[in-house]
């Protein structure tokens, strides 16, 4: 009788859960904004934040890194960022002017990704883009506990979330950019390769 060991499939990790939670607190956070809830959208913020950290950590302590994890984890952090973004201009926390910097960062690496991977180029998430999502999942969460009864007595507090969100705002465009290139370089590879 031979011993037979069970390989799972390259999407069965604990990362991979985690992130899909992420996915699914995202339009949770939105409801907790929209309908006035600073305190329990805070609450989902952190979780989200977390849970970015925890996947990644999971991954490479327990050596459950995968091609399915790689692709997603870049996705949800964008999702996130630019779901936080919109619903705090819709309620008026968050200048609309960082929202639109935000949005076409995105928009053009989605076009690159499309037109030139099929939306799908494997590449690791820069250390720029690591510090971009820490200072915006800082002065994110700053801005909505301005919101709330005891900060927005205390203007410094708004202030200081603007800080960290113009900060990581301006950390997605160098990120962004970064991205860009990288993508240029592995399509020209690829290119000269076929």
């Amino acid at each position: 009788m031979t011993d037979t060991v069970r390989q799972r499939p390259d999407w069965q990790t604990w990362p991979n859960l985690i992130t899909v939670v992420r996915f699914l607190l995202i339009p949770v956070f939105i409801g907790f904004v929209v309908a006035g809830h600073p305190g329990w959208a805070l609450v989902t913020l952190v979780v989200l934040g977390v849970s970015d950290w925890a996947d990644g950590f999971i991954a490479r302590r327990f050596d459950q890194g995968s091609k399915l994890g790689k692709a997603l984890d870049p996705v949800a952090d964008r999702l996130a960022i630019i779901a936080i973004v919109l619903s705090l201009v819709l309620v008026g926390l968050l200048p609309w002017p960082s929202v639109a910097i935000i949005v076409l960062v995105d928009a053009v690496l989605a076009l690159l990704s499309g037109l030139w991977f099929r939306g799908n180029p494997d590449l690791d998430v820069t250390w720029t883009g690591k510090v971009r999502s820490a200072l915006l999942f800082v002065g994110l969460p700053l801005l909505l506990f301005s919101s709330t009864s005891w900060a927005s007595q205390h203007d410094w507090v708004r202030v200081l979330a603007l800080v960290f969100v113009w900060a990581g705002t301006i950390g997605h465009v160098v990120a962004g950019v970064q991205y860009a290139r990288a993508l240029a370089a592995k399509h020209r590879a690829e290119s000269r390769a076929a």
